[in-house]
């Protein structure tokens, strides 16, 4: 069948059937594609067959359309090995589709399958739909595009997360055009089926478990809006403390109870420094294999092993904890440095305080300094681009490093109470309604008793700082140059 589905022609023929064409590899440019529905609602009911290796998934999906102009199709994204095998709405009526396997316009290396469904009826400005779904087959990761991206169906750990599009998520295959569109927030109801010996592990509020037939079924339900649903399968136990939980592999029982109370103790630390967090419901800390990358979202932290097992590596712990004073990004390609340079700078002002590492900032700042500098040296066009512009150039990798040594400058120029104030006050300030790096800027300017002008012009509107980095100034040498102006 031709991948062009023409939805009159199958209208004029009096039936509605599902349309499945598989095809080859596109070099479709999907630049100037635009995402417009927002994602609300899923529901999803996994189930896992060690067996043959396969994911199995029946779900509802449910979007909003919050532009004037009505939408004829919902554009998805579904993991390469996995095939879409029905799309009904929520009559039960069969809806046609088309999906095929494509490289991101501006990511090559990332595969997936699109899929576009056709719809009977639009969807009007302001109007939702509820579509129902089921698809099944393989994971078998993205190392070639993402390192850490390893997941597998496999009995000794599985993971299901976004990063592998374990189930369908509402964009184009292009970064640049999904991140346009911001992070989606919606609420999700999460069922997974596996072998009864397996624990299912998420972040959301635990329901259930029953079980049949040696079989298992754990159901979660979100606690806040989610930006991505995380599950990992093992066998993991599972240690509580308050409204915080953490689920880690039996041999880590140890590291598991030394991470239970550095969570607390760091979110007594960061709680002291910036106020407390709003909303607050508790966090889970899912361990992860070495290697698959830890992360954030609004309720859970995915840890890797070395964490638990390595106290040298706690800082990774301290990173993705103060990530929960971020406020959400209202830029189209946020630039970072504000999330994940604070975030750096954060860490090692944590080690400084719980593990009396004294030196650590100063420390982590020679070592940034130098790979800020390896990465100019490598790709020469990025000591001219401002951090500003991090985001739109796609070299947010940078906004750790540098963004740590600009937050360095901002803490040894404002001094640790009126910086913790502003950060502080930042996150309280615009944690419901979020906010852009200009925001940001803006925020401390207004709230510094220190002339902030020159560091945010060097730093993130110009590129003097990259001067400094290459000439091999020392962080202290600029922050003596700050203070004499």
């Amino acid at each position: 069948m031709n991948a062009t589905v023409n939805k009159s022609k199958i209208l004029l023929l009096g039936f509605m059937v599902a349309v499945s064409a598989i095809l080859p590899l596109s070099a479709e440019d999907f630049s100037e594609k635009r995402v417009i529905l927002k994602t609300l609602d899923y529901k999803l009911d996994y189930r896992v067959n060690y067996e043959s290796k396969k994911l199995y998934c029946e779900g509802k999906l449910t979007v909003l359309n919050p532009a004037p102009e009505p939408v004829d199709r919902i554009p998805l994204l579904l993991y390469r090995l996995l095939t879409l095998k029905s799309v009904t709405d929520q009559d039960g009526a069969s809806l046609p589709f088309v999906h095929r396997v494509v490289s991101f316009s501006d990511w090559e290396q990332l595969q997936v399958n699109f899929i576009e469904v056709s719809l009977v009826k639009k969807i009007e400005k302001d109007e939702t739909r509820t579509i129902h779904f089921r698809y099944e087959g393989y994971l078998a990761g993205y190392t070639e595009a993402m390192r850490y991206v390893k997941d597998r169906i496999d009995k000794d750990y599985t993971v299901l997360r976004t990063e592998t599009f374990s189930y369908p998520v509402v964009g184009y295959p292009s970064w640049r055009v999904n991140r346009a569109a911001g992070f989606q927030k919606f609420d999700y109801l999460l069922r997974v089926t596996v072998p009864d010996n397996l624990v299912v592990a998420n972040g959301g509020f635990f329901l259930d478990k029953s079980t049949q037939d040696g079989m298992v079924t754990y159901s979660y339900r979100n606690i806040k809006p989610a930006w991505r649903i995380d599950a990992a399968i093992t066998r993991y136990d599972l240690l509580e403390s308050g409204k915080n939980r953490i689920f880690y592999f039996p041999e880590d029982s140890l590291g598991a109870r030394q991470a239970m109370t550095v969570l607390n103790q760091t979110l007594d630390l960061f709680t002291e420094w910036f106020g407390p967090l709003q909303d607050y419901h508790g966090f889970s800390i899912i361990e992860v294999p070495d290697g698959y990358g830890s992360q954030a979202d609004v309720t859970t932290i995915l840890q890797t092993a070395g964490t638990f097992t390595n106290p040298d590596k706690l800082y990774e712990l301290y990173h993705e904890i103060s990530h929960q004073w971020n406020v959400t990004s209202l830029d189209p390609a946020p630039p970072r440095f504000e999330s994940e340079g604070l975030a750096m700078l954060l860490q090692h002002r944590a080690q400084e305080v719980l593990e009396n590492k004294e030196g650590a900032v100063k420390q982590a700042a020679e070592k940034y300094t130098n790979r800020v500098r390896s990465a100019y040296e490598k790709n020469p066009t990025y000591r001219h681009i401002p951090m500003i512009d991090h985001g739109k150039e796609d070299i947010t990798d940078l906004s750790y490093t540098k963004g740590m040594l600009f937050f360095n400058v901002l803490y040894e120029l404002m001094g640790e109470e009126s910086f913790n104030q502003i950060m502080g006050s930042f996150y309280q300030r615009y944690y419901t309604k979020g906010a852009t790096a200009e925001d940001f800027i803006t925020h401390c300017k207004q709230e510094s008793k220190v002339d902030l002008t020159r560091v945010f012009d060097d730093w993130i509107y110009g590129t003097k700082s990259s001067e400094y980095i290459m000439d091999g100034v020392s962080m202290s040498d600029m922050i003596k140059t700050y203070q004499r102006n």
